[in-house]
């Protein structure tokens, strides 16, 4: 049996049926307004479905026409309910183009909407934005991607990167946290490093709730193609941070040096800023500024500082520069650094190969763990 709600394309508006009970009862549509009380211009815009019956009209209706007033306004009701629907459609075929703007299929395949045909598939990205309108959607971005529109690392897809950026916080939604604490925040900046000694990915479950009881939301987001991203940071409220990264490296090195970047600007920077982090190769240096803004400029100010936080909270330059004294960067000697740090040893391997003490291209590789995820986490 097909439980689908039926939805006919058409509707029987009030103005017939009045004109219909008047022709019965003998009255011309003026003598009828003189019996209800209204204008004859007023009885008929509502003939003409230009004006809605009101319940009033419909008591009256009722006295004078003898049909009953709830059955008035349920044919109004319905009619308007059409007539709200036919604009509805007529809203969805106009934004089917931004289905060539949106990466539909891409969110689909990463679990972020379900499948749908080409117009309920409108609807469904509707819902997903929380939007009315697609045709809202530039304004929602603004102000995540202003501080971009210069940037070289800009997303080729603004609009997957807006998807990325609302499924994070959707997935954030759904999870209690305590209120903000700086001070507990810095003091457990050790025990959460030391989690990325966890086999595999190990390290999730306690590393989400440890952040959780600190005021902090992890939510891991696999990135759309178009979205070049390895993490953001925002403010959900006064008392709440959300940290989302990207899965785009799944190596330690890159996933715990992203997460304390992230971090870095939760502790350094202010509330109402965003940071959106874009993924760089390991080999990738600073790129010209160029002509950019003042704010671009200083925008680049804060994500060297939280490189340098991150840097330093995951491997004092004090206690490499120890280490490097003795010469040695054995795959043996780098582990048992790493396990005296309290950090995996692919995030030394990691730190060494971005001062250029180890090329890319190392068998040292092998001592970086690569993480395995199913789903979003």
């Amino acid at each position: 049996m097909n439980s689908s709600t039926f939805n006919p394309n058409w509707a029987v508006a009030p103005g017939p049926m009045i004109e219909e009970y008047r022709d019965a009862a003998n009255l011309t549509q003026q003598e009828l307004a003189d019996r209800l009380g209204y204008s004859f211009k007023h009885v008929n815009q509502v003939i003409g479905g230009h004006q809605a019956l009101t319940p009033e009209m419909a008591l009256r209706l009722e006295s004078v026409l003898g049909l009953p007033a709830h059955v008035w306004l349920s044919i109004e009701a319905k009619y308007r309910e059409h007539l709200a629907r036919v604009e509805q459609e007529r809203q969805i075929d106009a934004e089917l183009p931004w289905l060539k703007e949106i990466p539909y299929r891409e969110l689909v395949k990463l679990g972020y909407v379900a499948a749908a045909d080409r117009r309920s598939a409108v609807r469904v990205l509707q819902s997903f934005f929380g939007v009315s309108s697609l045709d809202m959607l530039p304004t929602l971005r603004t102000p995540y991607l202003a501080q971009f529109r210069k940037s070289d690392s800009f997303a080729s897809n603004p609009y997957a990167l807006l998807a990325w950026l609302t499924q994070g916080e959707r997935l954030a939604n759904g999870q209690s946290a305590g209120p903000f604490d700086a001070k507990l925040l810095r003091a457990s900046l050790p025990d959460l490093r030391s989690l990325s000694q966890l086999p595999d990915t190990d390290f999730v479950e306690p590393l989400v709730e440890q952040l959780a009881s600190l005021g902090v939301i992890l939510v891991f987001v696999p990135a759309p193609k178009g979205a070049p991203v390895s993490g953001a940071t925002r403010w959900l409220r006064p008392d709440r941070a959300l940290v989302q990264l990207s899965l785009r490296h799944k190596s330690d090195d890159h996933l715990w040096f992203t997460l304390f970047h992230e971090l870095g600007h939760i502790l350094l920077h202010g509330k109402r800023e965003r940071f959106i982090d874009f993924a760089r190769n390991s080999e990738d240096g600073d790129s010209g500024v160029g002509e950019h803004s003042a704010e671009y400029l200083a925008h680049l100010d804060k994500e060297r500082e939280a490189d340098n936080f991150a840097a330093e909270t995951l491997l004092p330059a004090a206690a490499l520069n120890a280490f490097l004294s003795a010469g040695d960067l054995s795959a043996t000697a780098i582990t048992d650094f790493a396990t005296a740090s309290g950090i995996s040893p692919g995030i030394v391997v990691g730190r060494l190969q971005h001062q250029g003490l180890v090329p890319y291209a190392s068998a040292l590789n092998r001592l970086k763990r690569r993480y395995r995820f199913s789903g979003n986490r």
